[in-house]
């Protein structure tokens, strides 16, 4: 069953051709650019994009410098409007999209390892999505920043795309070991993932409820 439905994904992904390089290009400049990595993780993308190189339309020596660059873009633009916008990025509208609660947590994040958060940040979604940006308030020399930025892309983009091509050429056994407990406790696993994440999106928007009404 779950072979199948993997496969299916795989097959449509793989139908999509060269666009899917494109794909992972703009989810990767996404997400440090505009906020995007709070919602949908773009290492997601390259999870599945690397498990499309298992079918042969697709090559991991291709998609893992677009993944790169991608990232190091994104960053530098998201890095780029923190500079223009300074504090006013934290009021602007898809600033306050953002919790308070999270603003206050990258700030901290990048006082206390200063250029090394960047690079660190890259492997956190929330810090991934924000740190550029007000490393970019904070005014940064933008050399420091590059540095971690890339250090961070040269990392990251490869491990997540390895890590979908080792999931797909596993799949076999991880379906086998399923089958075994019974599908019955995948259902429960699924019922308990779909939970939590409507419990954290419910808590999110609490979160922003509540700063919106601060700000008033």
């Amino acid at each position: 069953m779950i072979s199948t439905f993997v496969s299916h994904i795989l097959d449509l992904v793989a139908a999509a051709g060269p666009w899917v390089y494109v794909i992972v290009a703009v989810a990767a400049i996404a997400e440090g650019a505009a906020f995007v990595g709070l919602v949908f993780p773009a290492e997601t993308t390259l999870i599945v994009a690397g498990a499309a190189t298992a079918t042969g339309h697709l090559k991991l020596s291709i998609l893992i410098p677009i993944a790169i660059l991608g990232a190091i873009i994104g960053d530098s633009t998201g890095y780029e409007i923190g500079r223009i916008l300074g504090p006013r990025l934290r009021t602007s509208k898809p600033g306050r999209r953002v919790s308070e609660e999270h603003w206050n947590k990258a700030e901290e994040f990048l006082h206390k390892h200063g250029p090394w958060a960047v690079f660190l940040g890259r492997f956190v979604a929330v810090m991934r999505a924000l740190v550029p940006a007000i490393a970019g308030t904070m005014r940064m020399k933008y050399g420091r920043f590059l540095l971690g930025n890339a250090l961070g892309a040269a990392i990251w983009a490869p491990a997540a795309l390895i890590i979908g091509r080792i999931a797909s050429d596993n799949l076999a056994k991880v379906e086998k070991i399923i089958s075994r407990m019974g599908y019955s406790f995948f259902a429960l696993l699924i019922l308990v993932v779909t939970f939590l994440i409507i419990r954290r999106r419910r808590r999110h928007a609490k979160e922003r409820q509540q700063s919106t009404d601060q700000s008033e």
